[in-house]
């Protein structure tokens, strides 16, 4: 089922608001906690994706420990297992280059859940291929599920109704298409596109393409729990407001809400939108030619030191290297990713600042002419 979700712009959205997250969460600490990740962004739906992330990676560490020299069938190795699993999952500590690609794809996953719910649900239903769709499953989808929750707990209602215990992809998949029409399961786009761009600024026109197609337990004992099975009630608990946002998510909530019923009213897009000089404006200090043939030879002195100073902290080597790398790849997109996974990671840049705008675009201009 196609999503009609421009990929390139949610990779580089998907980059700039973990950029921004991780340059805060890691600023006075080298690891996170599991109750940190809980509350890592406003937004629940990416922290539910990086709880289910580390419960699969869990899950298959725990298997890993199986060996064919060892009964792992005996109850007491079974259960000194679950209980080591349980102890470890209580003690998670992620550093930076182990969360960002967890954060990053959680991102993705949840703009996609959000602007595209069936299609979302449908790659989830096929998962694994030839796999059938179980109660298991469903009620796995459920509790990892907040955006447009609903449309996930009738998937699970419908099977239950069957009397069966499972039933093939192809029948789960019929059932998405009955459901997806039913308005009630799912929910308002609004309120999680502000907690999105309380983070960085989202602008749906750039995400979406154009219909043209152009862009187990033993009774009677103490049991061990773990971390995963515990989360949600975490999960469920009011938040105070964490670190290491100034102001916690309902009053920048709160001060966008109260702009936009101002008398002059503004759409979601056009207050975010970042708009870029014409190639008919006047040449004006840190502008570029329309067609840049070179990054390097295209940057003035003053342009240069704006750089040096604002985003290479203050080394010119270092920038000099950055441009010849962004020189020679081959495409916008490769720059891109340098730019977002290299550079404003490592440099920690400000992602809304001049500066990063101003080469953003020298090197757009380089591959695209735009």
């Amino acid at each position: 089922m196609p999503d009609n979700l421009n990929s390139i712009a949610l990779n580089q959205y998907a980059a700039r608001f973990t950029t921004t997250i991780l340059n805060e969460v890691y600023r006075d600490q080298d690891t996170i906690s599991g109750a940190g990740l809980l509350k890592l962004t406003p937004v629940r739906q990416v922290n539910l994706g990086i709880l289910n992330r580390l419960f699969e990676a869990w899950k298959n560490n725990a298997l890993q420990f199986r060996s064919p020299y060892f009964d792992f069938s005996n109850d007491e190795v079974r259960q000194a297992l679950e209980d080591f699993m349980n102890t470890a999952s209580q003690h998670i500590a992620v550093k930076r280059p182990d969360l960002e690609p967890l954060l990053s794809d959680s991102v993705k996953d949840a703009l996609k859940l959000l602007l595209a719910p069936e299609s979302y649900f449908e790659d989830k239903i096929r998962e694994k291929q030839d796999a059938e769709f179980t109660h298991e499953k469903a009620e796995h989808l459920v509790k990892y599920t907040h955006i447009h929750r609903g449309l996930a707990e009738a998937m699970l209602g419908r099977l239950t109704d069957s009397g069966s215990d499972s039933v093939y992809q192809t029948q789960a998949v019929s059932w998405l298409y009955e459901l997806k029409g039913n308005p009630d399961l799912i929910d308002d786009l609004d309120p999680y596109l502000l907690q999105f761009s309380e983070i960085f600024p989202l602008n749906l026109s750039d995400l979406r393409i154009s219909e043209s197609g152009k862009t187990t337990s033993t009774s009677g004992r103490n049991e061990s729990r773990s971390f995963f099975d515990s989360a949600f009630t975490e999960l469920d608990t009011p938040a105070k407001p964490a670190p290491p946002r100034a102001e916690p998510a309902s009053a920048v909530i709160g001060e966008i809400i109260a702009k936009t019923n101002s008398t002059e009213k503004e759409s979601l897009n056009n207050r975010f939108k970042v708009e870029l000089p014409k190639h008919d404006e006047d040449k004006s200090y840190g502008s570029v030619p329309v067609k840049v043939e070179s990054i390097a030879g295209s940057i003035p002195l003053g342009q240069r030191f704006m750089f040096v100073n604002q985003l290479f902290n203050k080394n010119s080597e270092h920038f000099d290297k950055a441009v010849y790398e962004l020189d020679t790849v081959k495409s916008f997109e490769e720059a891109q990713n340098l730019i977002w996974h290299r550079y404003a990671s490592k440099y920690a840049w400000d992602v809304n600042g001049e500066a990063v705008t101003a080469l953003l675009s020298i090197v757009k201009r380089k591959f695209t002419g735009q």
